[in-house]
């Protein structure tokens, strides 16, 4: 029988666009085999996929975006480790819909192929500049974000001042904000908010002049931590792309109401810390545009489709609120990574678990870490059953005992593209529908190595 023929699983209302992820069963009916279509009115409480390496999570993402383009939703893809068969499967759909011009490519391996976006050329209020940069930290102690923050904040508080008392449009940028934050520039910038006699500058000395009383070796690491944060998001490729340039197609259409298609390859193998930083700024951006859209009581139409790869390296302090207030907008979220030991390890572990508590469908492929194939044990919750027992004499009694839905083991022993699913709707093991290879094939030039053993190597190398 083919997958065509089989009925919807999970309930789906007549004329809604719904995701195939694949074909299954009801954990508590496994005689039921039809297809696990999510319908898109689950969507918006977000979606969360867990599996090891090599088990099918890309393939799995690859089939929900091809999907997702085909359905004329917006979407956006962070890809750090940068897979060419995902890409080159996107432009496939992208040029078959029709929808070629919606098409964006950000990264900073290639600088001479992708887009150019200034994260902080679109804001209403100073705070989200400041969000952007506080995102590219990463921090494992509140208060030294909240030092961060406030120093920030500053900064781009004052810059907003000296172009009001101009008269002139404020420039922000991230290059401008890393000349101000060390401890001498922010003395000289003290200097110059005394001579400005307005409301706004007392305020702002007020603040600044707390932060100026603090001790100097706690406030130089804080600083240390903001600077690494800016030069890495101003200098090389990545300021090319994304520190140095004063306009933003991506948001631009956004505001507009166009569709985007946008994937965003960060190459984590090669630059891990700035590959990381560029990802949560991204999403920040994202963040704060989503957040507009909320205030101005809109919703996104068609919705905006938010994938996160390898999720543990993108999230950051503040991203929680992308979770619980995004579906409100019409945006939905959908998060990969390994484990749940990964998002601990990179975050707060009560932040780690809002998010989780946030994300209303998660899909379980095979994992190895016991701590997260507990935790699919314990979301699975525990059923009853009846248990005969033959007593000395030969009567025969029934007790109740209680156990798990599932044990540990079983999240451990899943096959490749195995899955279970836990939704609105009820609880669900299946396997991912096959994926097949773009019939496109991108190509991207050649990575040609600088040799740095002679002289030759003072040349730039322009790959």
């Amino acid at each position: 029988m083919g997958i065509k023929s089989l009925g919807n699983v999970i309930p789906v209302r007549e004329g809604e666009k719904s995701l195939l992820l694949g074909v299954g069963y009801p954990l508590d009916d496994p005689g039921t085999v039809g297809l696990l279509s999510l319908p898109d009115s689950f969507r918006k409480g977000h979606f969360f996929c867990f599996g090891t390496t090599r088990i099918g999570k890309t393939r799995l993402l690859e089939a929900m975006v091809e999907q997702d383009i085909r359905n004329g939703h917006s979407v956006v893809v962070i890809d750090p480790k940068g897979d060419m068969g995902l890409f080159s499967k996107v432009v496939q759909v992208a040029f078959e819909e029709g929808r070629e011009e919606e098409l964006m490519f950000l990264s900073p391996v290639f600088p001479e192929h992708s887009i150019r976006i200034d994260p902080l050329s679109h804001y209403f209020m100073p705070e989200e500049v400041v969000n952007h940069v506080i995102s590219g930290i990463k921090a494992r102690e509140e208060f030294f974000i909240n030092i961060a923050y406030e120093v920030s904040l500053i900064v781009v508080n004052s810059l907003i001042l000296f172009a009001k008392v101009r008269r002139r449009k404020p420039e922000i940028n991230f290059q401008k904000i890393k000349d101000r934050i060390s401890y001498p520039d922010l003395k000289r910038l003290r200097e110059q908010l005394s001579s400005i006699h307005l409301p706004e500058a007392e305020e702002i000395l007020s603040a600044l002049d707390q932060v100026l009383s603090s001790p100097q070796d706690y406030f130089s690491k804080v600083s240390s931590s903001l600077r690494t944060t800016l030069t890495a998001l101003t200098t090389g490729n990545v300021g090319r792309v994304i520190g140095r340039v004063d306009k933003n197609r991506f948001i631009e259409r956004l505001e507009a109401g166009k569709r985007v298609i946008v994937v965003v390859q960060t190459g984590s193998l090669l630059t891990r810390k700035a590959a990381h930083i560029i990802a949560r700024v991204f999403v920040s951006m994202v963040q704060s545009f989503i957040g507009r859209v909320f205030a101005s009581g809109r919703a996104l139409d068609p919705p905006l489709c938010l994938y996160l790869d390898e999720a543990a390296n993108v999230l950051y302090y503040g991203i929680e609120d992308l979770f619980s207030k995004a579906g409100g907008a019409n945006v939905w979220v959908h998060a990969f990574a390994q484990s749940v030991s990964d998002l601990v390890s990179e975050m707060w572990e009560d932040y780690a678990y809002r998010i989780l508590d946030n994300t209303n469908t998660k899909v379980f492929m095979r994992v190895n870490n016991p701590e997260t194939a507990k935790y699919v044990s314990d979301y699975a919750g525990t059923k009853r059953r009846f248990s005969p027992i033959l007593s000395l004499g030969g009567g025969v009694s029934v007790r109740e005992l209680e156990e798990p839905f599932l044990r540990p083991e079983d999240a451990m022993n899943l096959r490749e593209r195995e899955f279970f699913l836990y939704t609105y709707s009820g609880a669900y093991r299946g396997k991912v529908v096959t994926v097949p290879e773009a019939r496109v094939r991108v190509i991207f030039p050649s990575i040609d190595v600088m040799d740095g053993g002679g002289d030759e190597a003072d040349a730039p190398c322009d790959s």
